[in-house]
């Protein structure tokens, strides 16, 4: 296993700005890995993950357009776009075919960028897969990430805390602050990728696709999720993925059990 002092820190020069990530064995020809994070969070959610990915892969965490230390994207992007970071960070490192992970917000890019490209995308996995119906999407594009005002009296930063707390009741101060980091990093309007998965359907854009998976495909749950109660909707969707529910994971087992993360992931890759 690699060292955490191992993981590295770079950026891909893009048209619209830098696209950060933290990475290992980035130089190797090992399989390359590209992992996607949930919003408004960052690549920092693997942090923790990567020295035990590195036995088996050259791994790159991307941070989101917008999110962590990337560039925000200079237009309103859609799914597509979004979905495309995977590619131009491949592309960026001369490989041509490669596996891709998603979490969340991340998943829907990760498999809308296997969708655009699945001669490249070897093999997918998602991780605490959002699939929303459309009622859902509509509240949530009207209700459910407003953005908040920079207070003198620094009450944006109680208000990002309360938040952090009502979605994760169990989560402690350090994971917290972690959070309020990424949050403050994202800026007020931090809900600029989360639109547009709300915007994209996601049964519809499936079906276009001939409702087939466009590689092998691992669901990763956990009981302990908040969006746990989805976990059926995406085994009903993709009946052909492989799965695996770890009953006591949140939606943060990569940061909290970094070693069982590792192990799910690579043994479905390297199957």
């Amino acid at each position: 296993m690699a060292n955490t002092e191992d993981v590295k820190n770079g950026y891909f020069k893009c048209d619209w700005g830098q696209l950060h990530y933290r990475s290992v064995n980035l130089d190797s020809k090992k399989p390359l890995l590209v992992m996607l994070h949930q919003s408004p969070l960052s690549s920092r959610n693997y942090q923790a993950a990567l020295p035990y990915l590195a036995d088996h892969f050259r791994v790159v965490a991307l941070d989101t357009p917008g999110f962590g230390q990337s560039t925000p994207p200079n237009r309103v992007w859609s799914v597509q776009d979004y979905a495309k970071i995977a590619l131009r960070s491949a592309d960026a490192l001369g490989v041509d075919q490669f596996y891709l992970f998603g979490r969340a917000t991340g998943g829907v890019f990760a498999f809308v960028a296997a969708l655009l490209s699945p001669q490249r995308v070897e093999k997918l996995v998602l991780h605490g897969m959002p699939v929303y119906t459309e009622e859902e999407r509509t509240d949530r594009l009207a209700n459910f990430a407003p953005p908040y005002e920079i207070d003198d009296d620094a009450g944006h930063l109680r208000w990002i805390w309360d938040r952090i707390h009502s979605e994760y009741p169990w989560i402690n101060g350090h994971l917290a602050t972690q959070f309020c980091r990424d949050f403050l990093n994202a800026g007020p309007d931090f809900a600029t990728s989360y639109r547009s998965i709300w915007k994209y359907d996601l049964p519809k854009g499936f079906a276009a696709a001939g409702s087939r998976l466009p590689c092998p495909t691992l669901i990763l749950g956990g009981g302990a999720d908040r969006i746990a109660y989805m976990h059926e909707r995406v085994r009903a969707l993709f009946p052909d993925a492989d799965e695996v529910f770890v009953p006591e994971a949140t939606d943060f087992v990569a940061e909290q059990n970094p070693e069982l993360f590792a192990r799910i992931v690579g043994d479905f890759l390297a199957s």
